[in-house]
C-alpha cells in the first residue's frame, strides 16, 4: 500500500508543471459530462413527475373520451366496476355581454369532479364542492372564469354574461384545474360550469369548424394496476370509438417534442464523451511520447511496468476528476435552473429533487471515458525500456505492441470498460437499440477512418515523386515512417463526423419544431363568411399596414357515410379524430395547394391545376382511426347527394398555424356545392387590439374570435426548444473544434525537431511553413471525406429511426462546417512548428 501511495504521489507531483497542456482534455470531458448529467436529471424529473404523479395530473388514473356522445347506461355500469367516475364535457362557445364577446373554452363538470386535487379559485372555499358552488341560484347557474374573460367582457365577479345564448353568473376566478396539464393547449378562455348548467344552454354549437364536443370520463381505479386496467379498458371500449388515455398520453405533442429533444441531447452527450475520449487519447499519447526519456530513467532506476502504469493512471484520474466535477456542477446546476421553464412549457410542475442516478451515470461515463481512451497510451508507457535513452529522445509517437495488448490480463480492462459503459449508457437512455447503434457506429467510424488513411498512405508511397518541392515534402511527411497521419486523421475525422451528425440532427429538429410554429400565427379567425365580406377584408388589408396576412378557405359541411362502399355504421373507429369525423355533418374544405402548416406523411398532394376524379387528403390519425390506406375510397353526403373520393395522401398539420380540417378535397365537382368562407387574419405585432376593433366596426354581423394568444404560447415553447437545440449543437461544435486542436499535439516535439533539422540543412522559413500548411490541408481533406459520409449517414439513420423526424440536409451549412474544420486543422497544424520555424536553430537544438 505504501508503494502504491508513493507511486500516486510521484505521478501527481510529476504533472504539476504540465497542467496547462491538459486544459483541452479537461474541457472536453467536462462538456460531455455536463450534457449527460443535465439530460439525465431533466429526463428523470419529467419521468418522475409524469409516472409518480400521473393520477394527480390526470385527475384520476385513466381517462376515456370520445367526440360524439355521452356514455350509455351499460357503458357507465362497466366503468363503475373499475372504480370511481367523474364526468366532464369540453367544448367551445361564445361568451357575450350587451356590447362585447369572447371565445370560451368551456368545461362542464359532473357532481364528483374532481376525483383528485382541487379547483383553485379565491371565491371557492376549501370545504365547498365546486359542483354545488356552480349550482343554480335565483334561476341562474354559476361559472368560474379565466380572469382575462372578465377583462374582455368588461365585467367583474358577480356580474352576469351569456354562454351560447343562456345567462350565467361569473361567481369566481378560475386560477387552476387539477387536470389542466393533460388538457393540452385549448383555444379560448377557460370557463367552468356544471353539467346541470350545460343542459340549460340553448346553442351548444361551436363557432369554429373542427372544434366539437369532447365527452370525457375520469376514472380513479380501485385495487387495480394502471397499465393492466388501461389494456382491459381498451379491449372493452376501444372497438366502440372510445379513446383510453394515461397522463403521459394526455400531455400531447409537447411531450413528444421534449422526448425528441432529450434524445438529441443524449446523442450529443454520448458523442461529446466520445470525442472527449479522443482528446484523452491524443493528449495522453503526446504527453507520454514527450515523457519517454523520463520513463526510461524511471525504468533504469528500478521502476517496473506496474509502477509506470500507476504513475500515469494517477494523472489521468486527477484530470478526469477535475473534468467530471466541473461537468457535474455545470450540468446539474443548469438543469435545476431550467426545470421551471421546461415544466411551464409542458404544463407539469417539475420540482427539483435529490436524484443520485443522473449524477452517478454522468460521473461514471466521464471516468470510464478517461480510463478507456487512456489505456492504450498507458500500455505504450509500460513498453518503454531504458535503452531508449541511447537511441532516441522519445519525441515521436511510440509503437504499440498489439500482441501484448491482446493477452487476457491486458485486454480484460478494455472489455470491462466497454461492458460498464454500455450499462451506464443504457441506464441513461433506457434504449438498448440506441446504445448498441451508437457503439457500433463509433467503432465502425474509427475503423473506417483508420483503414482509409492506411489506404491513402499506401497509395502515396506508390505514386511518383512530384516535381514541386513543397508538395513532395508534404506528401513524404504524411507517408513516411514516424508520421502522425493516422492519429490526426482518426481524431480529426471523428470530430468532423460528430460535427456533421450534430449539424444534421440540429437542422432536422429545428425543422420539426419550427415547422410547427415558424409560420405567421393568425390573430383572429371567423367562420361562415360570404364572398362580399371577404372582399371587404381584402380591401382593408390593402389599405391598412396593421393587417399582415389574410387567408380565406372555402368551407362546407358534409357527413361521411361510406368507406370503400361499406356503411360507416359498421366501422370501428380508433381515436377522437375518427370519432369526430363520423359524428355527423362536420366542416370540410377543398384546396388546390398544400397549406404551409401541413406536411405530407404518405402519398402525394394533387397538382395545383388538378381537374380529375375527386381526391381527398386526410389527417394522419385517420389512417389507423378509420383503418384506411392510400387508394381507399370515402363517400360523403353533401347537401343530400353522394360524392366518392379516393384517398390520395395522409398529412400532419400543426394547428398552431390556425384551424385546419380533418378532410381536404381536391378542386373539381365539390366546388359546385354551396360553401361559405373561413378566414384567418394576422395582425402586425402590437396592433392586435386595433385590428380587432376595426374588424368589429366594419363587419358588425361577423364575430371574429381571438386565438393568437393561445397559439403564441405553443409557438413560444417550440421556439425555446429550437433555440436550445441550436445552443447545444453549437456547444458540441465547439467541443469538436477543441478536439481538433488537441489531436494536433501528438508528435509536436518530433515535428519541431524535424523542422530544426530542415532549417539547419538550409530550408527557408517560408518553405517549412508552406510545407506544414499543405501537409495538414491534405490530412484534413483525407479526414473530411469519409467523415462527411459517415456523419451524413448517421444523421439520416438517427433522424428517421431514433428521433422520428424528417431528414433534410442543408448543403450550405454542411459546406461551412467542413470548410471551418479543414481550415482549423490546417492552420493549427502549421502553428505546431511555428516556434521552430521562426526561431534560431541553435538555442532550440540545445533545449532539445
Amino acid at each position: 500500500m505504501h508503494a502504491l501511495i508513493a507511486a500516486v504521489r510521484t505521478g501527481l507531483l510529476d504533472m504539476r508543471g504540465d497542467l496547462r497542456r491538459f486544459l483541452l482534455l479537461v474541457v472536453c470531458l467536462a462538456v460531455g459530462t455536463a450534457l449527460i448529467a443535465g439530460v439525465s436529471f431533466v429526463g428523470a424529473t419529467i419521468t418522475r413527475a409524469i409516472d409518480l404523479d400521473a393520477a394527480e395530473l390526470m385527475g384520476g388514473d385513466l381517462e376515456l373520451s370520445r367526440a360524439d356522445r355521452w356514455a350509455t347506461e351499460d357503458e357507465l355500469a362497466q366503468l363503475a366496476q373499475f372504480g370511481k367516475i367523474s364526468t366532464i364535457l369540453d367544448t367551445n362557445l361564445r361568451a357575450q355581454t350587451d356590447d362585447r364577446d369572447a371565445f370560451a373554452d368551456l368545461i362542464a363538470i359532473g357532481d364528483t369532479y374532481p376525483l383528485l386535487g382541487t379547483v383553485q379559485s379565491p371565491q371557492l372555499k376549501d370545504s365547498e364542492a365546486v359542483f354545488e358552488f356552480l349550482a343554480e341560484r335565483d334561476g341562474v347557474f354559476g361559472a368560474l372564469v379565466d380572469p382575462l374573460l372578465l377583462d374582455q367582457l368588461n365585467i367583474k365577479v358577480g356580474d352576469e354574461f351569456a354562454l351560447g345564448g343562456t345567462t350565467f353568473q361569473a361567481r369566481g376566478l378560475l386560477l387552476r384545474l387539477p387536470d389542466g396539464p393533460v388538457r393540452g393547449y385549448r383555444l379560448g378562455l377557460t370557463t367552468l360550469i356544471s353539467t346541470d348548467g350545460l343542459q340549460k344552454v340553448s346553442d351548444r354549437s361551436s363557432p369554429l369548424p373542427g372544434l366539437g364536443n369532447w365527452f370525457r370520463y375520469k376514472l380513479l381505479l380501485e385495487n387495480r394496476d394502471r397499465e393492466s386496467a388501461k389494456v382491459e379498458l381498451e379491449n372493452i371500449f376501444g372497438a366502440t370509438g372510445w379513446t383510453v388515455r394515461s397522463a403521459r398520453d394526455g400531455l400531447g405533442p409537447m411531450v413528444r417534442y421534449y422526448d425528441q429533444f432529450m434524445r438529441f441531447l443524449v446523442i450529443v452527450g454520448l458523442g461529446s464523451l466520445l470525442i472527449g475520449g479522443v482528446s484523452v487519447w491524443t493528449g495522453m499519447q503526446a504527453y507520454i511520447a514527450e515523457r519517454a526519456n523520463v520513463i526510461a530513467v524511471m525504468r533504469s532506476m528500478g521502476a517496473n511496468r506496474s509502477r509506470i502504469f500507476i504513475h500515469f493512471l494517477s494523472q489521468v484520474a486527477m484530470l478526469a476528476t477535475i473534468g467530471v466535477a466541473i461537468g457535474l456542477t455545470i450540468g446539474l446546476g443548469t438543469a435545476i435552473a431550467l426545470l421551471p421553464v421546461i415544466g411551464e412549457a409542458i404544463g407539469v410542475n417539475l420540482r427539483p429533487s435529490t436524484q443520485l442516478q443522473p449524477a452517478l451515470v454522468a460521473a461514471g461515463g466521464g471516468f470510464l471515458t478517461a480510463f478507456a481512451f487512456s489505456y492504450i497510451p498507458l500500455q505504450q508507457a509500460q513498453s518503454i525500456r531504458p535503452v531508449l535513452l541511447f537511441r532516441s529522445k522519445g519525441l515521436s509517437a511510440l509503437p504499440l505492441n498489439w500482441q501484448a495488448l491482446l493477452k487476457p490480463l491486458q485486454i480484460l480492462p478494455v472489455i470491462l470498460s466497454i461492458i460498464a459503459f454500455v450499462g451506464l449508457a443504457y441506464a441513461m437512455t433506457g434504449d438498448m437499440a440506441l446504445v448498441a447503434a451508437f457503439g457500433t457506429a463509433s467503432a465502425l467510424s474509427a475503423i473506417i477512418l483508420q483503414l482509409f488513411v492506411r489506404f491513402i498512405r499506401s497509395g502515396l508511397t506508390r505514386l511518383p515523386q512530384p516535381s514541386a518541392k513543397i508538395l513532395r515534402r508534404a506528401l513524404n511527411a504524411i507517408s513516411g515512417a514516424g508520421s502522425n497521419a493516422s492519429v490526426v486523421v482518426v481524431a480529426v475525422g471523428m470530430a468532423i463526423a460528430m460535427l456533421v451528425v450534430v449539424m444534421v440532427l440540429q437542422g432536422n429538429l429545428r425543422q420539426e419544431f419550427l415547422g410547427a410554429s415558424a409560420f405567421d400565427v393568425p390573430t383572429l379567425v371567423a367562420a361562415d363568411l360570404f364572398p362580399d365580406e371577404v372582399e371587404m377584408l381584402e380591401e382593408m388589408e390593402q389599405q391598412s399596414s396593421k393587417i399582415t396576412q389574410l387567408v380565406s378557405t372555402p368551407m362546407l359541411r358534409g357527413a361521411l357515410v361510406q368507406i370503400n362502399g361499406e356503411p360507416v355504421e359498421s366501422v370501428r373507429t380508433r381515436g377522437p379524430e375518427a370519432t369526430f369525423l363520423l359524428s355527423g355533418e362536420v366542416p370540410l374544405t377543398y384546396r388546390a395547394k398544400l397549406p404551409g402548416s401541413s406536411k405530407i406523411v404518405e402519398g402525394e398532394w394533387w397538382p395545383s391545376d388538378y381537374q380529375g376524379p375527386g381526391l381527398v387528403s386526410l389527417h394522419q390519425s385517420l389512417r389507423s382511426g378509420l383503418n384506411v390506406k392510400i387508394g381507399d375510397t370515402l363517400t360523403f353526403a353533401l347537401f343530400g347527394e353522394l360524392e366518392t373520393f379516393k384517398i390520395a395522401s395522409f398529412r400532419d398539420y400543426s394547428w398552431q398555424g390556425g384551424i385546419d380540417f380533418l378532410a381536404t378535397f381536391s378542386p373539381g365537382n365539390i366546388e359546385l356545392y354551396p360553401a361559405t368562407l373561413f378566414v384567418s387574419v394576422t395582425a402586425a405585432s402590437g396592433s392586435e387590439g386595433a385590428v380587432e376593433r376595426e374588424l368589429a366596426s366594419t363587419l358588425r354581423d361577423v364575430r371574429f374570435i381571438a386565438i393568437g394568444d393561445t397559439l403564441k404560447q405553443i409557438t413560444g415553447a417550440l421556439s425555446q426548444l429550437s433555440v436550445a437545440a441550436s445552443l447545444v449543437g453549437g456547444l458540441a461544435v465547439g467541443n469538436g473544434l477543441l478536439v481538433l486542436i488537441g489531436s494536433l499535439a501528438t508528435g509536436r516535439q518530433q515535428r519541431e525537431a524535424d523542422t530544426l533539422i530542415t532549417r539547419v540543412l538550409g530550408a527557408t522559413r517560408w518553405t517549412v511553413v508552406s510545407t506544414a500548411l499543405l501537409q495538414y490541408l491534405i490530412l484534413a481533406a483525407i479526414a473530411a471525406l469519409p467523415a462527411t459520409l459517415i456523419g451524413v449517414g448517421l444523421g439520416w439513420l438517427i433522424s428517421l429511426v431514433m428521433l422520428d423526424v424528417d431528414f433534410t440536409l442543408d448543403p450550405n451549412t454542411l459546406g461551412i462546417v467542413l470548410v471551418l474544420s479543414v481550415f482549423t486543422t490546417t492552420l493549427l497544424g502549421a502553428t505546431t512548428i511555428l516556434r521552430a520555424a521562426s526561431a534560431r536553430p541553435g538555442p532550440l537544438l540545445r533545449e532539445t
